[in-house]
């Protein structure tokens, strides 16, 4: 059996608090990044995961320890630390093996509020698009 191996990473945006945001970045195990971002160019930030498989992190042991419940919401989370303003992209793409390809991309604003797009919804896309049932078109695996 194959595990399913990914990467993760997001664009680079500007936060309220950099100390509060390395820390909670650190909490999450996630890496930071630093870059340039508008005009004139203002320091951005950036995060992406090296975890054991490579995918952005979901569940937070101390917390199930805590609350009986560990799943995270990192777009949430990370959402409070973004400047007015500011969208932040988490993109994540992996595989196991051949079997099965995945890939997601979610924006999130300073606001908390969500933009999602998965790569498996292209066959309702394809459905729709084309007039057929989107049982006629077989999956990108085996």
């Amino acid at each position: 059996m194959a595990n399913w191996i990914g990467s993760a990473r997001s664009n680079y945006f500007q936060v309220k608090d950099e100390a509060a945001f390395r820390e909670w970045a650190g909490k999450r195990e996630l890496h930071v990044m630093e870059g340039t971002k508008g005009e004139p160019p203002e320091p951005s930030f950036g995060v992406y995961s090296e975890d054991e498989y490579g995918g952005w992190p979901f569940f937070d042991q101390e917390l199930e320890d805590e609350t009986g419940d560990g799943r995270i919401d990192l777009a949430s989370e990370l959402a409070t630390h973004l400047k007015d303003g500011e969208v932040a992209v988490l993109e994540e793409v992996g595989a196991e093996k051949l079997r099965y390809l995945t890939g997601v991309a979610v924006a999130i604003n300073h606001t908390g509020k969500i933009v999602v797009v998965d790569i498996d919804d292209i066959y309702l896309k394809a459905a729709d698009e084309f007039g057929v049932a989107v049982n006629q078109i077989s999956e990108c695996s085996y």
